[in-house]
């Protein structure tokens, strides 16, 4: 609601959470807009039911009668933060009191101008505007309302003051990780929750932490140990991903995400690197592999065998060379 308020400047979360209770700050011309009044009835009804199920022994209604009365011997001095009383414009003379336009709020220097201004279409639907704005009686009593809203809200964010600088500080924490640490933290933090129109009086027995089979219970113990789900084994080539049992761990060496992150090495994903986790021992083992390609090519030129017309037997290399000799 707050970003699509006039003028509110998109800020991002944190400097949402900074600014909270700094209203002064938006300009008050705006205040009196719907939009802005349902934005504070939003934020107002948010801080109470956090009240509610946060702090149930928190009186919300002892503060807001607390924040009201002191609102209302502030509001009667216009001392309110941001709702100060305003100074009427300031007219040099008779004359320039003759040339300054109410409806549009702007003081002019001539009277030709004066004149022209009159005649256009921004100032005719100012006069509507004017004519169509509501009593000042009804205006102030808005005023009031939005106000005291913003008094109370202020007030709640001055009683939360730590929580929400716990929440900026995990924010920050959070945009700090990388993608693999935030999936990580993720998975640690998943519970498992129980349907409670079918298991609401079961509660699941998990002393040794099985993981769950498709019918939301823990798989036999039997079954665990069969498939070795109790060792862990880790990728370093998939960013240190841990796999749980033999199998799974096998598995993953012909899936995307290890043919993809070998690829980025510069290494072919074929068989004879799978098992091979740590990107070191690949990398070592490439190059192995590399140069006894080069020692095959070589040794192809000793290990052929070629004879002459006398006979004489002799490798693929000195045949050759005593053949562009011309001595056989």
């Amino acid at each position: 609601l707050y970003l699509n308020l006039k003028d509110s400047g998109r800020p991002s979360y944190l400097e949402y959470l900074a600014e909270l209770r700094r209203f002064e700050a938006y300009p008050r011309r705006h205040k009196q807009q719907a939009e802005y009044a349902r934005y504070l009835a939003s934020l107002r009804e948010y801080f109470e039911g956090f009240f509610e199920r946060a702090m149930p022994l928190f009186d919300v209604s002892k503060a807001r009668e607390e924040a009201s009365a002191k609102f209302a011997s502030e509001w009667a001095d216009r001392k309110v933060s941001g709702w100060e009383a305003e100074a009427a414009p300031a007219v040099g003379d008779a004359q320039a009191g003759d040339l300054f336009c109410a409806a549009c709020n702007k003081q002019f220097e001539k009277n030709t101008t004066l004149a022209a201004h009159m005649n256009s279409r921004k100032h005719q639907k100012a006069v509507l505007r004017m004519a169509d704005a509501p009593p000042a009686e009804k205006q102030d009593e808005a005023e009031r309302q939005t106000a005291l809203d913003e008094c109370i809200v202020r007030l709640y964010v001055q009683i939360l003051g730590d929580k929400i600088r716990d929440t900026r500080a995990n924010v920050q924490r959070r945009q700090a990780l990388t993608e693999e640490e935030r999936d990580q933290e993720i998975d640690e933090e998943e519970h498992v929750f129980v349907d409670d129109k079918e298991d609401r009086d079961e509660q699941i027995y998990n002393p040794l932490n099985l993981p769950m089979g498709w019918d939301g219970k823990p798989i036999p113990y039997w079954l665990y140990k069969l498939h070795g789900l109790g060792v862990k084994f880790s990728c370093e080539i998939c960013g240190n991903s841990v796999y749980r049992g033999r199998k799974a761990y096998e598995k993953h060496f012909q899936e995307a995400r290890h043919a993809t992150n070998m690829r980025r090495l510069g290494i072919p994903n074929t068989r004879q690197f799978h098992g091979v986790a740590a990107i070191g021992e690949a990398q070592a083992l490439w190059e192995r592999v590399q140069r006894e390609k080069k020692r095959e090519v070589v040794s192809a030129d000793t290990v052929e065998e070629y004879e002459d017309s006398e006979g004489n037997v002799f490798n693929k290399k000195t045949y050759f060379d005593l053949k562009r000799q011309g001595l056989i």
